[in-house]
């Protein structure tokens, strides 16, 4: 499968990155601009129907060093890739992959269930399934006028 790149996908990268830095600043006083994250994992987000799916890309985590908090309207990710270090002395010669803290937190678009969310972890992708919350329908409802109480003194 080919996957082509377009420029709006571009911009939606970094309005979600300004919205994880703002987020940060505002919610968590402590971590600002996540600089003591180590890394940022991939994530991509998709919905059909009625479900919001987001896939992160987590080789070497495992379950237990993983968090996942649902807010009122954005979820956040985080958690800790641990570095496996020989035992023995050694000298690197290339390392590429990254490790430390990683923390994201994405805005949804739709509110969502909160009991219905389900997540799984298969060969290093974490898959969040969120089911979105039904609009109740519109209805018209006919408001009687009541006569005014004489007890409040009303017209």
């Amino acid at each position: 499968m080919v996957k082509t790149i377009k420029p709006i996908s571009r911009i939606a990268k970094i309005e979600e990155e300004i919205n994880r830095i703002i987020g940060e600043v505002f919610y968590r006083k402590e971590d600002y601009f996540g600089l003591d994250e180590g890394w940022v994992p991939c994530i991509d987000i998709y919905e059909r129907d009625n479900k919001i799916t987001i896939e992160t890309e987590l080789p070497g985590v495992t379950q237990r060093d993983i968090i996942i908090l649902l807010h009122s309207n954005r979820i956040e990710i985080r958690g800790r890739k641990k570095e496996n270090l020989p035992s023995s002395k050694f000298r690197y010669l290339r390392l590429e992959r990254e490790f430390g803290n990683f923390r994201r937190i994405i805005s949804l678009p739709h509110s969502v269930v909160p009991e219905k969310t389900k997540a799984t972890l298969v060969n290093g992708i974490l898959t969040i399934e969120l089911r979105k919350m039904r609009r109740k329908e519109d209805k018209e409802v006919k408001v009687k006028i009541q006569k005014p109480d004489k007890s409040t003194g009303g017209n």
